[in-house]
């Protein structure tokens, strides 16, 4: 059971508005700062990771203490963030990673192979290429907190913890869970990952609406993207044990 409490419609309109803000000021600042050449560059697609994960995570997490000022609550009721019962909690978050992340997997194969059947070529996430282009341990380790820390306590705050109750509060439960998790797809602005990650919103959704904990999706979210993490920066070692462990084609 989700927690009870209401979000009021016009602090919730402030803090909408206030993440756009956040996420147009990081392209807009970014785009200010550097010569338009220089996003060519590994060091200024990385620059620019950086700043706008900065800008949004960071002046989301405001936005979020400025909303939970505005209804009287804190962090914990807000957001069910409770001890009680944490042993289930972790499990069913668990549980979810391990059934979420390999259909989302298969999702990710058909949309590509949908894709390519209309001659469409299915791209790589733009934040995808530039790990993929990482030449330290520094900016890979920055990668990793963003992705297996940050982006999951900000994106389960925004679209599970407030947007998804606030619509369903209203008294539209499948608005509520269709809007945020499609929204959630389209953020990611991907065409082939659209699908899966519409998929694992949805397994968000029902994880929050188990547990009335948001610990949970933030986990499963966690686990998920730790996956997705280590596959992009260690696939040829991946590539090669895989070679490894299956015996050869005759």
């Amino acid at each position: 059971m989700l927690p009870e409490h209401k979000w009021e419609t016009e602090p919730l309109l402030r803090f909408v508005a206030g993440v756009c803000f956040c996420l147009s000021l990081g392209s807009l600042a970014s785009s200010a700062i550097l010569p338009r050449e220089a996003f060519a560059t590994q060091e200024g697609k990385f620059f620019l990771f950086v700043f706008n994960s900065v800008v949004l995570h960071g002046g989301t997490l405001l936005l979020v203490a400025n909303l939970l000022r505005a209804h009287g609550l804190g962090w914990r009721p807000a957001f069910g963030l409770r001890m009680s019962g944490m042993v289930r909690t972790v499990s069913l978050a668990i549980a979810g990673a391990l059934v979420a992340l390999p259909i989302a997997l298969e999702l990710q194969q058909l949309s590509a192979l949908v894709m390519k059947t209309v001659s469409v070529q299915p791209e790589v996430q733009v934040v995808v290429q530039t790990l993929q282009e990482t030449q330290t341990l520094q900016q890979r380790l920055f990668f990793a907190f963003v992705a297996i820390v940050g982006a999951p306590v900000v994106e389960e705050i925004i679209f599970r913890g407030i947007l998804y109750p606030a619509i369903k509060q209203h008294g539209w439960p499948r608005l509520a869970l269709w809007s945020t998790s499609l929204l959630f797809a389209l953020t990611h602005a991907n065409t082939a990952t659209f699908l899966p990650l519409t998929f694992l919103a949805m397994a968000l959704v029902f994880l929050y609406e188990r547990t009335g904990n948001l610990f949970a999706p933030i986990l499963t979210h966690s686990l998920f993207n730790a996956a997705n993490y280590f596959a992009v920066v260690y696939q040829p070692e991946l590539m090669q044990l895989l070679k490894q462990l299956l015996p050869a084609q005759p």
